[in-house]
């Protein structure tokens, strides 16, 4: 019997050791990928040849106080899961010319890059720039064709968001709430708001780190006006 209890006993800790190992090894990853979406943010992002598969279906923009805010829905016609794909806003001249507004190095990565999008799903992603844009001009959005980052596609993270809009700053204050087991480096922060058809307002954030089971409130100056309809979405950017 002891010499059985004695086996039981290193087969339990021989699992745990096993299972801390698990989690370090993760936690090494979502570390690696950090890091490498950090180093591909120091360089210039222009998409110059469109991706077929995954592309933007709609391009608004909302203008107001000198300010310009981008929403654009982009679908993933293809059959697997991507993330990571770089996208370039800009608008184009009367000449034909191309004006790019997030290719700079000095942005956060996702002001130029797609968080995941399922097979056959859709993305609304929102950028903003300190920029006015030229009246009469055309903008436009295009997705890359390859991730920018080694970024894989195994866990299910939802983040939990309540919110609080203020007219008077017309300024939103956000909850997050991460009940799971998985960190955020570089969480989306999206907001949009519609009246009719039409986006009168929008504004994002990056939220550099929500750790597994923490929360945290942030505030978000809305470009544009609240709207009828007012979203606000919080995309995991760590799915692995």
């Amino acid at each position: 019997m002891a010499r059985s209890a004695r086996g039981l006993a290193v087969a339990l800790v021989g699992a745990m050791a096993l299972a801390g190992c698990t989690t370090t090894q993760h936690e090494a990853q979502r570390e690696r990928l950090d890091s490498a979406r950090q180093r591909a943010a120091l360089e210039s992002t222009r998409v110059t040849v469109a991706n077929t598969v995954v592309t933007p279906t709609s391009i608004s923009e909302v203008r107001a106080a000198g300010r310009t805010a981008f929403v654009v829905t982009v679908r993933n016609r293809g059959h697997k899961a991507v993330t990571d794909l770089p996208i370039s806003i800009g608008y184009t001249t009367a000449a034909g010319k191309s004006v790019y507004l997030n290719s700079a190095a000095t942005l956060n990565y996702f002001q130029a890059h797609l968080p995941a999008i399922r097979a056959g799903g859709e993305l609304t992603w929102v950028d903003t720039t300190a920029r006015k844009l030229p009246p009469a001009v055309r903008p436009f959005a295009r997705v890359g064709l390859k991730p920018a980052a080694p970024a894989l596609l195994t866990e299910t993270v939802n983040i939990k968001v309540s919110y609080r809009y203020t007219a008077s700053t017309r300024s939103l204050t956000v909850h997050l709430d991460n009940p799971t087991s998985v960190p955020q480096y570089q969480l989306q922060l999206y907001a949009y708001a519609k009246r009719g058809s039409q986006y009168v307002g929008a504004a994002n954030t990056t939220i550099m780190n929500l750790g597994a089971g923490s929360e945290r409130s942030v505030r978000l100056g809305l470009v544009g006006e609240s709207g009828s309809q007012l979203h606000v979405q919080a995309i995991p950017t760590i799915l692995q």
